[in-house]
């Protein structure tokens, strides 16, 4: 059964927003040494509807468990690119917790003094 096509409405969704994890990322000299707040924002599609009649988390996704798994997986990279690890962070979200669809937007707040924020958007699904 495809459930990434809804009949009358959108997939259900599970979000995290502004995970901060403080890491090495970045291709500078500065960047490579110095670790800096990077910011994660994600959202896993999955129908949550038996999850919420049953009560039962194990028909949902545990969203501190991906923020352990996330983090970990970030400060242990050590990327040179943020689309590197958007793409990894989507592979990794979409291998152990098997939402139908994830996005994942990274972004950096003092790189470029002059912008709020600098950073990337990635979505991928199981069916990539």
């Amino acid at each position: 059964m495809n459930t990434t096509k809804k009949i009358g409405g959108a997939m259900d969704k599970i979000f995290i927003n502004k995970l901060r994890i403080d890491c090495i990322v970045g291709i500078t000299p500065p960047e490579r040494i110095n670790l800096q707040p990077l910011f994660a924002d994600i959202i896993m599609e999955k129908d949550l509807k038996s999850s919420g009649y049953r009560k039962d988390l194990s028909l949902s996704i545990d969203y501190a468990e991906v923020c352990r798994r996330v983090t970990s997986y970030v400060v242990s990279s050590k990327a040179e690119l943020l689309e590197e690890l958007g793409v990894g962070i989507c592979d990794l979200i979409l291998k152990e917790f098997k939402p139908v669809k994830v996005t994942v937007r990274l972004s950096k707040t003092e790189i470029l003094p002059q912008t709020g924020a600098v950073g990337i958007e990635i979505s991928k699904s199981l069916e990539e």
